[in-house]
Order: C-alpha cells, then structure tokens, then sequence
C-alpha cells in the first residue's frame, strides 16, 4: 500500500539535497465520452482567434496534441481557491497577510458602489499597476515604507515581501514597470491541461456557432436619425467602440437585436476531439530552495516548507472542482498519480493527496514557522485605496496592443 505524503517529507524537502519536485499527473476525459468534444483555451492570431497545437512526447512517441489549459491559468486556478478560501475563513489562509485595493465610485445608476480585489486576484500579484498606482492613507503606495521594502526583497532575504503578501512569493511576479531594483520571482509551481488529438493526421478544430431567433423581427436596420437615437440610448452601458460600430452600420445585430444563422466560419472555434486529456502538476522544491529569508538556516527552512504546503493545500482545493469554461466539460478516469522525487533517478508513487490532508501539513506548516522563524499571520491587510481616474478611464473594450 502506497503511503501518504508527510510533513517529514516537506521538511527533507526544504533542506539542502532534498527533494527536486512532487509531481501530480490525472488522466482526464469529456464528460460527455470519448465521443464528446471539448473547448480548449483560445488564442489570438493577429486578430483571429485559434487553438494552440503542439508536439509532445507521451508513452514513447511523439504525438499532437491542443493546449487545453495554460501554465498561467493553471497557476491562477490554484489562487482562485486561496482567495474563496480566504472569504470562507479557512483557518489558516484566512489569517495569511495580503494586500487589499478598493475602489469607490458612482455607477451609472447614480449609485455608490465599492469593488474590492486582493492581490491574489490581480495579475501581478504584489507588483500590480491596481496597487501601485492607489494610496495608502492619503499618500501613493508606491511610496508606503512597507511596500518600498518588499519591493527591495531579494533571492537572499524575501522576508520584507512574504511578511506582506506570502502569495507572491508562492506563487512568483515580477516587479518589471521599475527603474531599478526589478525583483523578478520564479514560480515553484508549474501546471497545465494538454489533449491528444483524436485525428492525429490533421488539426481539425469544430466551426460552428449556434444562431439567435428574435421573435420580434429576423432582420433590424435603422435609418441614420432612428440609429443616433438607439445610440444616446444605450449610451451609457456599451463601449465608445460598439457604440461608434452602430451608428456607422445601422444594424440591430450590433447590439442584440434580429435573428442572426448558424454559422460555421472559419472564426466560429466550438471545440476539437480527443482520444484523452492529461492534467500535469509540478511543485519545485528546487525553486524554492533559492530563496532565503534571513531567519537562518531551520527558520528558512521552516518558511519554504510553509511555501511548499500553501501551494500543495492549493493544489488539492483546486482538484475539488474540474470547471474551466463554458462546453469544457471534463471528469477524472481515475485518481490522480503523484510522484515525490527522491534524486538520481529514484521515484516514489504517494497516495493522492486529498483536501484534508493537506489542510493539515498547511497547519503543521504554519506553526513550525511560526516557532522556528517568528512568522505571525493574523490577517494583516494592507488597505490600498484604488484610484478613481482608473475606474473613470477603464472599459471592456479589448487593448490594441
């Protein structure tokens, strides 16, 4: 019988020698069967979107696959259940120091409103524009004594930059809008969602897009004065860009309204087949081994242990649910296979490491480093006041760049 991953093993691990990676492979497949399609992550080409097919190396042959879900948003998968674990009072990252950017502004309605985002849920983590543009008690972040020493953190003391946000040194960012001092963090943990294509001999993607019945009328095209009218309408919730689209082409279909066929343009991606999906999850202890944080030797250790189990209670509560996006529906063949390097070429198989279990290293975790290197978490926030002229300025309309 294959035993469980240890708190002992974490330790080992975070030592001098230990451990390279603890690796976790699950055989995916479509919910609705081998004879299902899936809807794999799409890309820009230009401005045509795509599929991302790639040459891999699986049971001995290279074979072709489709990106399913990138490293990035694997990573992000990960963060997105550190930050609903955080609103559910999870006892211990519930209690872990963030960075918290608020904005206050006046809807459309005339309605105040607050949107409120932690530092997990931006994309630069610590380092985010959301962050460094807003101000802490009236004065600009990017000045706050606090944030100017995590910023300075280096590979040989994080410590100013964990005590702030440990999820940006977990989970790695890059400090790159600076003029200098540029601290660029690699990730420990890597991850992604590949599918073997069913037609091995050709990239066949499925076009197709569904149509929309408008029982008012099937075609809608207004004159130019009925078309500035409907304009100054809808005004106030559309972009300057569809708005601008309207009253050039007139047609309802710009904004929602008349009956638009099914289509099967070559833009239309519905998704591909596959013969199977292959989800892989990498935590490198090498990587954190790097990094240091000026408690020593056993208070450093302690520390990268805490790192390796934040990212391993992710892990698992990212496992709990299998929801990429819409008509990517998947369920697991079987148990996750995970493997803990031993060095030089030794291997062992561990059991699948469940939620609670990991919840219980990240305890065991945290109050080893709270005695060995004095780590304190009792949900420090820094508060971050997000600046208004961003929300004046921002639109969902996508960036030219």
């Amino acid at each position: 019988m294959i035993r469980k991953l240890t708190f002992e093993d974490l330790n080992e691990a975070s030592r001098l020698g230990g451990s390279s990676t603890l690796s976790e492979k699950t055989v995916l497949e479509p919910a609705a069967g081998q004879e299902g399609i899936i809807a794999p992550a799409k890309y820009t080409a230009g401005s045509a979107p795509t599929y991302i097919f790639e040459d891999r190396f699986i049971n001995g042959e290279v074979v072709r696959t489709v990106l399913v879900d990138s490293r990035t948003s694997q990573s992000n998968r990960l963060e997105a259940y550190i930050t609903q674990a955080i609103k559910d009072g999870h006892p211990v990252f519930s209690r872990m120091p963030r960075i918290k950017v608020t904005y206050r502004f006046v809807d459309e309605a005339g309605d105040e409103v607050e949107k409120s985002y932690l530092e997990v849920q931006l994309p630069h983590r610590a380092f985010d524009a959301h962050i460094r543009v807003g101000d802490v008690d009236g004065k600009p972040a990017s000045e706050f004594p606090e944030y100017v020493r995590a910023r300075n953190s280096t590979a040989d003391d994080m410590m100013p930059l964990f005590e702030l946000s440990p999820i940006t040194v977990a989970f790695g960012a890059w400090d790159s809008t600076r003029n200098k001092n540029q601290l660029r963090i690699a990730s420990p943990f890597n991850g992604e969602i590949i599918g073997v294509l069913a037609n091995q001999n050709e990239d066949r993607p499925v076009f197709r897009a569904g149509a929309r019945v408008d029982p008012v009328a099937a075609s809608i095209s207004f004159n130019s004065s009925d078309a500035k009218t409907i304009a100054k309408i809808i005004e106030p919730e559309v972009s300057g860009k569809l708005k601008t689209k309207f009253e050039k082409e007139k047609k309802g279909s710009a904004i929602g309204l008349g009956a638009i066929p099914p289509s099967s343009d070559k833009t239309n991606f519905d998704g591909i087949a596959v013969s199977s999906i292959i989800r892989t999850h990498v935590l490198s202890f090498s990587t954190l081994r790097a990094l240091r944080f000026g408690k020593g030797k056993e208070g450093d250790e302690a520390v990268r242990a805490l790192i390796a189990a934040m990212i391993i209670d992710a892990m698992a509560g990212s496992n709990t649910e299998l929801n990429l996006r819409a008509n990517c529906f998947l369920r697991e063949s079987g148990e996750p296979t995970t493997i803990l390097d031993k060095r030089f070429g030794d291997q062992e198989e561990l059991a699948m490491i469940g939620l609670e279990d990991a919840d219980a290293l990240l305890e065991q975790a945290y109050e080893q480093a709270r005695v060995k290197a004095g780590i304190d978490w009792h949900g420090q926030v820094l508060e971050v006041t997000g600046n208004p002229l961003v929300v004046k300025s921002g639109s969902d309309d996508e960036s030219d760049e």
